[in-house]
């Protein structure tokens, strides 16, 4: 297999009426400068299981709103265009994917969110980047597992929780998951700043535009492995990721104040993903 044939599945995903109605209409609407907050509540209040879980999010004590938002305009206010539009377009990849009862791809979302609530963190504590920026591009890192693991399941479970991963895919599919994953991004229209971070989040120092926000989901990817491993995760600590520290200028108590943090918000992240 070569890396065109991985490209073409993805670009078919069209032509199969894989992908959602809800998510081409939030697209189109986030894409529209003239669209309004109301326009996109008339698409998601539509859909039960994406308004619940935005809703589950805005929640969150990593926002500050823990129980205090009812309804899907609230969260829609609070949490912004962007924030909404890739829970969205998460939760329609991971429909589109997966079934409900598959453990696998819920610890795989698990990991992802974990990703993204560390890339906020790290964000907030040692960056000018806005963490719900680079929550948006945690969230996302690692959307070409999802390919892999759906188009070629059994090829894909059979090198899981190996540390030459990426190796492997590029020998079995001609391609590693970042760079599947970057062709997604590109297919749904998002931020180039999405579409690098998925793209480099294992060699951020390829990265020639957005480093900053590559750099943090990568170290954040690594930091996911450290703080609670699963076989799913793959961040790979290396010397970009001590680069990165000292770029950041993060701290051995700075990085235990971001596990810390992380610990608090398990119950929101096994919930969301409706792990308990």
């Amino acid at each position: 297999m070569d890396a065109s044939e991985v490209k073409n599945a993805i670009n078919r995903l069209d032509h199969l009426s894989t992908i959602p109605v809800i998510l081409k209409r939030i697209l189109e609407i986030t894409n529209d400068p003239s669209s309004s907050s109301m326009d996109l509540y008339e698409v998601i209040s539509h859909d039960q299981a994406i308004a619940e879980r935005v809703i589950r999010v805005a929640n969150s004590p990593f926002f500050g709103h823990s129980g205090g938002v009812s309804d899907i305009k609230q969260a829609i206010m609070l949490l912004g265009y962007d924030h909404i539009r890739t829970l969205a377009i998460s939760m329609s990849v991971f429909g589109m994917f997966s079934k409900r009862d598959d453990i696998n791809l819920r610890n795989f979302w698990a990991h992802s969110y974990e990703v993204a609530l560390i890339s906020a963190l790290v964000a907030e504590m040692a960056t000018g980047i806005s963490p719900r920026t680079t929550f948006l591009a945690g969230l996302l890192h690692d959307t070409g597992r999802l390919v892999f693991y759906n188009l070629y399941r059994d090829k894909y479970k059979a090198i899981l929780g190996t540390d030459d991963l990426l190796e492997k895919e590029v020998s079995i599919f001609g391609c590693d998951h970042a760079l599947a994953g970057s062709w997604l991004a590109e297919k749904a229209q998002l931020p180039q700043e999405q579409i690098l971070a998925i793209k480099y989040h294992h060699a951020p120092s390829q990265a020639t535009e957005f480093r900053d926000i590559v750099s943090v989901v990568s170290l954040s990817d690594a930091l996911s492995r450290r703080f609670s491993p699963k076989i799913e995760d793959d961040g790979i600590w290396t010397g970009d990721h001590d680069a990165i520290l000292l770029e950041l200028s993060l701290s051995n108590e700075d990085i235990k104040e971001i596990g810390d943090k992380l610990n608090a918000e398990d119950f929101e992240i096994k919930n969301f993903l409706e792990l308990i």
